[in-house]
């Protein structure tokens, strides 16, 4: 073979080893960067589908949160939390400093503890230092009534229209607000059956509640908790739930040693087919950073605006107003006191009262007098008066005087979204069932027209539950200054409708299975109440009041029988 065609093929073959060379090497390093690439994509596909987790979970909970105790997306366990066979038991556990700023929070409102200024335990109104009376003066109760060197000449009549917010508690003067503000918040931990709830929201609540108990020096106050108060600060409660509640109220026997009225009323009050809360009796231990301390028996509430008109009604999305001062009378001028006194729970950035505003207007169009069935047609159209009635008539059966008629809160109303009414619903009882602050007539007198029946004791807050004030059934004496009261019942219609609803809560409180009732309720407490140190006035305190429920329901049943 020629040397040139030798050099040439030589020159092909290197060609193609080289190519085949690079060409290995190319695969390879593309093989290699394909590996290499392969722990870094699964990498990142671990970093993607954690980011994927951490968006479904959102955030940590608390140790023990479980969907059942602590979440939002159940439905409100009733029979947990308002058990009507035992008694539930918390532990509250408040840090150090969080406890010394709510007492510090509540001193300035109302004053050192244990002091007796304002309203004390023993209902008697005790001025600030300073603020005292003359020697020798004597000073109003808490009823309003005027001292003896005060009394109006004999057959002297008051002008009429005076209306609620002049004066002192009862009759029309509506009642004093002893708590000029809201107390702050403070985060708790709460415990219940091996349960923790972190940072709860608690805070102090009530008026002459809290003010008796204050002043006395007691530990026992009412107090209100929000289970998701504090979830913008802590992100890991967001929408905590006690068992699918979000907030209670604790009630603190106020005025009744046998914490029994509250619940008895409330339950008189569903009975009769009104919209009201569920009760149950709770027995606390607060916890401060100075050890457990046993604060005995709170009959824990259902909160209006949490779950009881959600529980009632198809549409929650209506006003929910809280009644507090002397515009929620509807009195002939107090149209502009509606919005300081109507309280809205809900929609509070919608600066609209115009519901209440048509109920005052339909109560006072002039066609009451001169055209009652339009009157009628015309206040139906935006309130509940059948309602209103029903509650009427069962307020007065239990003497519910801490209320509409003699004292201007503890109502709520809401507006409910199908039918565009407002309706009436219930709040706080313990001042029924004869007891009464510093009031007249005793637990069955009738309360006859302008009459005071037989002088009572004196009720006092914290008494044994004896006798009180007096609630009329044909409530004759209430005036204008209460126009739902007095221009409803003065028209014949609406009086026959209020009488029957009388006669239909008389078939229900029965004195027998009150009776029965009550005796099984304070034996369920009394291990609590002794554990306590209350059993003496506990004892009597229900004795005397199977005696009133016995006297009211013969009052009663002859009040129905005329």
């Amino acid at each position: 073979m020629p040397r040139k065609q030798i050099i040439t093929l030589f020159t092909l073959l290197l060609s193609s080893l080289l190519v085949a060379c690079s060409t290995g090497t190319a695969t390879e390093s593309t093989a290699g960067t394909a590996a290499a690439t392969q722990p870094a994509a699964a990498a990142e596909a671990v970093t993607d589908t954690a980011t994927g987790d951490a968006e479904e979970e959102e955030v940590a909970r608390p140790a023990g949160w479980t969907e059942e105790t602590h979440s939002n997306d159940v439905d409100p366990n009733y029979a947990v939390v308002f058990p009507q066979d035992k008694v539930n038991e918390i532990t509250i556990t408040i840090a150090p400093d969080d406890w010394a700023a709510m007492q510090a929070d509540l001193t300035d409102i109302l004053g050192e503890p244990g002091t007796g200024q304002g309203m004390g335990p023993g209902g008697d109104f005790n001025p600030p230092e300073g603020m005292a009376p003359p020697e020798g003066m004597e000073l109003p109760t808490l009823d309003g009534t005027p001292p003896a060197e005060m009394q109006p000449p004999e057959g002297f009549e008051p002008p009429a229209g005076g209306g609620p917010g002049g004066g002192g508690p009862g009759g029309a003067g509506g009642p004093i607000d002893m708590v000029s503000e809201t107390p702050m918040w403070v985060p708790a931990t709460i415990t219940f059956e091996g349960n923790t709830w972190t940072n709860v929201g608690i805070r102090y609540k009530g008026n002459s509640s809290l003010t008796s108990a204050w002043n006395s020096g007691s530990l026992k106050l009412p107090l209100k908790f929000d289970f998701d108060e504090f979830e913008d600060d802590n992100p890991a409660i967001d929408n905590q739930r006690f068992f699918g509640f979000k907030a209670l109220s604790l009630a603190n026997g106020f005025s009744d040693d046998t914490y029994l009225r509250e619940g008895l009323t409330y339950d008189l009050m569903q009975e009769a087919g009104l919209v009201a809360g569920e009760t149950a009796f709770y027995n606390i231990t607060l916890d401060y950073g100075e050890g457990p301390v046993n604060l005995g028996i709170y009959t824990v509430v259902e909160v209006v605006d949490d779950t009881v008109i959600a529980n009632a009604f198809d549409d929650d999305s209506g006003n929910i107003y809280e009644g507090d001062g002397a515009g929620v009378s509807l009195a002939e001028g107090t149209f502009e006191q509606i919005a300081e006194s109507f309280e809205k729970e809900n929609n509070e950035d919608e600066a609209d009262w115009s519901d209440i505003e048509a109920l005052y207007t339909a109560l006072h169009a002039t066609t009451r007098t001169t055209d009652p069935a339009q009157w009628r047609a015309g206040l139906e159209a935006v309130f509940d008066v059948d309602t209103f009635l029903n509650w009427l008539a069962v307020s007065a059966v239990v003497q519910n005087w801490d209320t509409y008629g003699s004292m201007a809160h503890n109502f709520y109303l809401y507006n409910d979204p199908a039918t565009g009414q407002l309706v009436w619903l219930p709040w706080d009882h313990n001042m029924t069932l004869g007891v009464g602050g510093g009031g007249r007539g005793d637990m069955g007198g009738q309360g006859e027209p302008g009459g005071q029946g037989e002088a009572g004791g004196q009720g006092e807050p914290g008494g044994q539950g004896g006798m009180g004030r007096s609630v009329s059934l044909d409530r004759a004496d209430v005036g204008e200054e209460w126009p739902l009261i007095r221009f409803l019942l003065d028209d014949p219609v609406y009086n026959e409708k209020y009488l029957a609803y009388v006669a239909q809560a008389s078939e229900s409180f029965d004195a027998t299975a009150l009776t029965a009732r009550i005796e099984a309720l304070a034996g369920m407490l009394r291990p609590f109440i002794v554990a306590a140190g209350e059993e003496t006035q506990f004892d009597t305190a229900v004795s005397q009041l199977i005696n009133g429920v016995t006297e009211r329901d013969t009052t009663v049943a002859d009040f129905v029988g005329e």
